[in-house]
């Protein structure tokens, strides 16, 4: 089978802003509640999250709050507080990052870590000691999945919610998503699995001896990726926002935006600090990051390593610009903005050579 060749560790913190608010609201814990993005307003608002107290009425994010409160009138609701969620996910970001490992932030409260290079006792062994962690240090609740490859991990931590630890050894890959249905598979939604059951395909086991260009001409590359994945193939990479040697900076806008300007402004502003950083401590770069979180806490990164060293705080805003241009949608707005240089070298070293 081919796969990467190293385990994929995959975390979700789970039902996260529910767990965060149970953290100042011990009191709700065997209440049904919910996290929503207005206040208890009954006309107003929708439903960010809620706890499993809550779910057994069919309470689900996304739904509006006044179809909430029909469902379960008594129903407690907490209005979103994302910069204490942000505090509390940066933390477990920086226990993540202190393992070493090559990580990537997928969302406020997802994470896939690379622990290529390590023997798969070691690799569990560390995963346990992660969850331990989180749910002794931080008291929340987490699901962590393991498997050769980013979208098998989250397919193993998807089945093990909540609270749960799935290890996939490499051997076991194909019978574990044998039984799984094509909308297991991350990615795959309404409209996909509903073009796949015009086929007949309802399980993952009925991709692996499709016609590979049936799968392109019905869905584009996304037919080759999941072709390859019913044959045990995860391509998926981590794709990391955080190095060792690194330096960089990130904010919050002060209000969700889509506004180009606004957004660019807040950039020049990171990237100018950024060169500042990079200059007192007499470096240079060679490789530029650009990081995007969305209102819905979704996150997109996007990297571009330059043919030479500088460190010009006008190099850095440029080239920024053109990396975070294709993540500025017109329908989805933009709640922070970072910027990260890294491939470092001394500038002194720099010098020598000319």
């Amino acid at each position: 089978m081919a796969a990467r060749e190293g385990y994929i560790i995959y975390i979700d913190m789970d039902s996260f802003f529910a767990s965060c608010e149970l953290l100042r609201h011990p009191d709700l814990k065997e209440k049904p509640f919910a996290v929503v993005t207005k206040s208890a307003d009954k006309f107003r608002g929708v439903v960010q999250t809620a706890n499993y107290s809550a779910r057994k009425f069919s309470i689900h994010s996304g739904m509006p709050i006044m179809k909430a409160l029909q469902l379960y009138p008594n129903l407690y609701c907490i209005k979103a507080d994302h910069d204490y969620y942000e505090e509390i996910s940066d933390e477990i970001s920086d226990m993540l990052k202190s393992y070493g490992f090559e990580i990537e932030m997928v969302s406020i409260d997802e994470a896939a870590i690379d622990t290529t290079g390590l023997e798969e006792s070691k690799v569990v062994e560390i995963a346990k000691d992660m969850k331990r962690k989180i749910s002794d240090g931080l008291k929340l609740p987490c699901t962590i999945g393991i498997a050769k490859g980013k979208t098998f991990a989250k397919m193993a931590c998807d089945s093990a919610k909540p609270n749960g630890f799935l290890f996939i050894k490499g051997d076991e890959t194909l019978d574990f998503i044998s039984y799984k249905r094509v909308s297991d598979i991350p990615g795959v939604g309404k409209k996909t699995e509903e073009k796949l059951a015009n086929l007949n395909m309802y399980y993952i086991r009925d991709l692996k001896n499709a016609n590979v260009q049936a799968l392109v001409g019905l869905l584009g590359e996304y037919g080759s990726k999941i072709y390859n994945l019913s044959n045990g193939i995860d391509e998926e990479k981590i794709v990391s926002d955080w190095v060792t040697l690194s330096v960089g900076r990130e904010k919050n806008l002060n209000e969700d935006t889509n506004d180009t300007s606004v957004i660019m402004a807040k950039l020049k502003e990171l990237s100018n600090d950024t060169a500042d950083m990079i200059r007192s401590t007499k470096k240079l770069y060679k490789s530029i990051t650009v990081k995007v979180r969305y209102f819905d806490f979704n996150t997109k990164i996007k990297t571009k390593t330059l043919s030479y060293y500088t460190d010009s705080a006008d190099v850095l805003y440029s080239e920024a610009s053109e990396l975070i241009k294709p993540l500025i949608k017109d329908n989805i707005m933009v709640r922070r903005v970072g910027v990260r240089v890294s491939t470092l070298m001394d500038s002194s070293h720099q010098q020598k050579l000319f």
